[in-house]
């Protein structure tokens, strides 16, 4: 797998697709999460199976880097408009031996505005020093970076997480979306984060909705922010305008519920 992996980062071999993030409130896409893919019909295309070899192999930096800037020279080539959302790991963010100032070289080098790139960390990799952690994220937000934390609610330190690296940005893990127009759990956990998130003066992206009805339900619990398939897939050509069936699906509801 090693030498797969090496091939791959020396080779250049990835793809990037991106997903829209809209606000619902404005009727708008905000920007776009840049998600990373390994080479056609190969073992290493899912990002998962990508990342968790390259992880394994001690070359998760190297792969990281790559992305970083297929990512960043795509979103550029495109002229999408918005914020493009970088996944990175904090596993890199901690690595003594990571490049220092390779993402800001990047998005000089393609023209991009600092305060155009947000910083996704998932809250699924362990945090081991989230002190450390938050003094490499503030050199990020001393040129104008956002931060974001993904996959809220997946793991064990989320809200502690929250209170200590002050994100701009969270993102709720897809767990909490799934049915969550069925499980009055659900809604008492996501109604509360978008309380939270208020006083704390964060946005709340709501990912991987999948449905109509799950859709609705976070809109009338109070979601701006909303990113999953039921609006859009990933992909290499992403939609540019917020969809009119999505307004026109609302008020149907809403003159026939």
């Amino acid at each position: 797998m090693f030498k797969i992996i090496q091939d791959i980062i020396r080779n250049k071999q990835i793809s990037v697709v991106f997903q829209p993030i809209f606000d619902i409130t404005n009727k708008a896409i905000v920007g776009y999460e840049a998600l990373s893919r390994g080479p056609i019909n190969s073992r290493c295309y899912a990002p998962d199976t990508l990342f968790k070899s390259a992880t394994d192999c001690g070359l998760l930096s190297e792969l990281e880097i790559l992305c970083r800037d297929t990512a960043i020279k795509q979103f550029a080539k495109l002229k999408l408009d918005g914020k493009l959302f970088l996944n990175i790991s904090p596993l890199v963010l901690l690595d003594k031996a990571h490049p220092q100032g390779e993402t800001i070289k990047l998005v000089e080098k393609a023209g991009l505005d600092y305060q155009q790139i947000v910083i996704e960390l998932s809250e699924k990799y362990p945090f081991p020093n989230t002190h450390t952690l938050s003094l490499a994220l503030s050199k990020y937000r001393e040129f104008g970076f956002d931060v974001a934390i993904d996959d809220l609610g997946a793991g064990y330190s989320g809200l502690k997480m929250w209170s200590q690296l002050r994100p701009d940005i969270v993102k709720v893990d897809r767990y909490f979306v799934e049915n969550c127009h069925l499980d009055s759990f659900k809604r008492k956990f996501l109604k509360a984060i978008f309380e939270l998130a208020h006083s704390a003066e964060a946005k709340v992206v709501v990912e991987g909705i999948e449905s109509f009805e799950e859709f609705e339900l976070l809109r009338q619990l109070g979601m701006t922010y909303a990113q999953g398939f039921y609006l859009s897939k990933p992909s290499a050509e992403p939609l540019r305008f917020y969809p009119q069936w999505l307004e026109q699906d609302s008020l149907y509801l809403q003159n026939n519920g």
